[in-house]
């Protein structure tokens, strides 16, 4: 029989987060290049391998101008520093989706910087701060979307930004300047370099005004829709208490319930519901010409019912059923009040 504690041993032997477990080291950078101790000073490794992961900055701390252009590039070591003696970098056409934020921070003496044709999508604030000799920079080519302030030391004298209104804008201001003289460029592929204030005002200004009469546009459409939705509501309101036909639903018959038709002044209205059956109530709606009519058959409680009526119309108020629900007539008069009729019993 075996120690009652093995499993346990086992199980923290195999087990990833125990201390006693085995733990692979993280694999170091690959070189990448190779690169003798004795390299010149000017070393140009422009499209010497077709891919590298993650590149060794280690090996690079004595050179002056550095090509490592259209090498399939995807990343630095995160300890890569450019040496203060370095004046040329580049590593355009690579593969490149960031760069370690202390990368330029001892580049003091970095004259000509070249990043364009990366996969770069941000660059932090305080990128160039430490590059105080910068001249030359070219980020053309990267979906960047603004380029850090600290990029405009004050001997930048050439920029090259993709030609998109919005890295165009972030540059704007600090690149004003006159068509003779600037020091501020974007590249287009079909149309080549261009002045960015002459881009900003002939592309981005347009599209700015085009959208901002579309959302005009759209405004008015709306706050019409809204108005035209009143108007056709208030109208209804006002056609709903206007004299005219209108009667329940034939369900509301079928269920014994009383039904209604009011017509107006010898105009419109049925005397029939929808089924084709006789009105229990009908409220007529009558001018000041009227003569009193009497209804056989019926007395209102002990006051004469007169309902006002046209002379050319006839009135009646009748039902086949066994008269066991009130009628209700309503005179329209000023000076009456709504009377109720009940069925002599």
């Amino acid at each position: 029989m075996g120690h009652p504690m093995a499993p346990f041993v086992l199980l923290l032997l195999l087990c990833p987060a125990s201390p006693l477990s085995p733990v692979s080291p993280t694999p170091p950078a690959s070189p990448c290049f190779t690169v003798p101790p004795d390299a010149p000073l000017e070393l140009n490794l422009t499209q010497t391998i077709p891919h590298c992961t993650e590149l060794d900055w280690g090996r690079f701390q004595r050179q002056r101008r550095l090509w490592l252009n259209h090498n399939g590039i995807e990343a630095l070591s995160p300890s890569s520093r450019v040496q203060p003696g370095l004046e040329e970098l580049d590593l355009s056409h690579n593969a490149l989706r960031e760069l370690p934020a202390p990368f330029l921070s001892g580049a003091r003496g970095l004259r000509k910087l070249l990043l364009r044709h990366n996969r770069l999508r941000v660059l932090p604030d305080g990128f160039f701060a430490n590059s105080t000799a910068l001249e030359s920079l070219w980020l053309d080519g990267n979906p960047l979307p603004a380029v850090p302030r600290s990029a405009f030391q004050p001997g930048l004298r050439f920029l090259a930004v993709p030609c998109r209104c919005d890295v165009v804008g972030s540059v704007l201001a600090p690149c004003a300047c006159s068509p003779a003289a600037c020091r501020c460029h974007c590249l287009d592929p079909q149309r080549g370099r261009l002045n960015v204030t002459q881009f900003h005002g002939s592309e981005c200004r347009g599209r700015a005004a085009l959208a901002a009469g579309a959302a005009a546009a759209a405004a008015l459409v709306v706050l019409a829709l809204v108005a035209a939705a009143v108007v056709w509501h208030r109208r209804r309101a006002a056609a709903a208490g206007v004299g005219g036909a209108k009667r329940e639903p034939a369900a509301a018959a079928a269920h014994g319930q009383p039904r209604y038709v009011s017509r107006a002044d010898g105009t419109g209205g049925s005397n029939g519901s929808a089924d084709g059956s006789t009105p229990d109530y009908e409220n007529v709606l009558v001018s000041t010409s009227s003569i009193a009519v009497t209804v056989p058959g019926w007395t209102p409680g002990g006051q004469r019912y007169s309902p006002q009526i046209p002379m050319h119309d006839q009135c009646s108020l009748h039902s086949e059923d066994a008269w066991d629900q009130p009628i209700y007539a309503n005179t329209q008069s000023p000076c009456q009040d709504s009377i109720y009729i009940t069925p002599d019993q």
